[in-house]
């Protein structure tokens, strides 16, 4: 398993046929539609397109959108073979604004293995979570491992230790909630260690 390295394509443009062909290759009742696509035998093409009569909130961490690929394991159910890695850096977090019937392009790496199976993306964003269409695929089974190293990122040692293995996972695997129930429990922390403090000069 290893981090997602989805890059903004910021020179795509769609026409209306562009579209008009995207919509009708995954149907959803969600206001974002999330398209994939392979491109080629490395790259997948995954499209946003927003079906509101609104401009959406499209969040992104320099450059690149919350987005993790996912498979389906020997036991069909559908693990994530990717995590995300949040930026220490207040800068990196940005917002763009995606007209209605925009449609906003990335691409993702496409990973070759042993076993085949189905792949989709998941994509959180202003904490609600899409998924894609799926497509065939193959990975390998190590893939659905978490690295061991993983606590070595001093961001994500610190969610392990004053949250939990779970909230890690939350936050690892863009879960809706998953940073504010860390931020809650470090707020928890916080406050124990002012007041220890307090007590100490007293």
């Amino acid at each position: 398993m290893e981090t997602n390295a989805n890059r903004i394509d910021i020179d795509f443009v769609s026409d209306s046929e562009f579209v008009a062909r995207i919509s009708e290759k995954s149907k959803t009742e969600n206001e974002i539609n999330l398209i994939l696509e392979k491109t080629n035998d490395s790259l997948y093409a995954i499209y946003v397109h927003n079906k509101t009569t609104d401009s959406l909130k499209i969040s992104s961490q320099n450059r690149h959108l919350f987005l993790i690929q996912e498979a389906k394991n020997q036991n069909g159910e559908w693990k994530p073979i990717e995590y995300w890695k949040y930026s220490r850096c207040e800068n990196s977090y940005l917002s763009d604004k995606l007209e209605p019937n925009g449609i906003l392009k990335t691409e993702s790496k496409v990973y070759n293995g042993n076993f085949d199976t189905q792949i989709r993306f998941k994509l959180l964003n202003d904490n609600n979570v899409y998924y894609s269409n799926s497509t065939t695929g193959s990975v390998n089974l190590t893939q659905f491992d978490i690295p061991n190293d993983v606590t070595e990122y001093r961001t994500y040692k610190r969610i392990e230790t004053l949250g939990s293995a779970e909230i890690l996972k939350k936050v690892m695997f863009l879960e809706p909630n998953g940073l504010k129930e860390f931020i809650e429990k470090e707020d928890v922390y916080l406050k124990k260690m002012a007041e220890l403090r307090k007590n100490n000069k007293n």
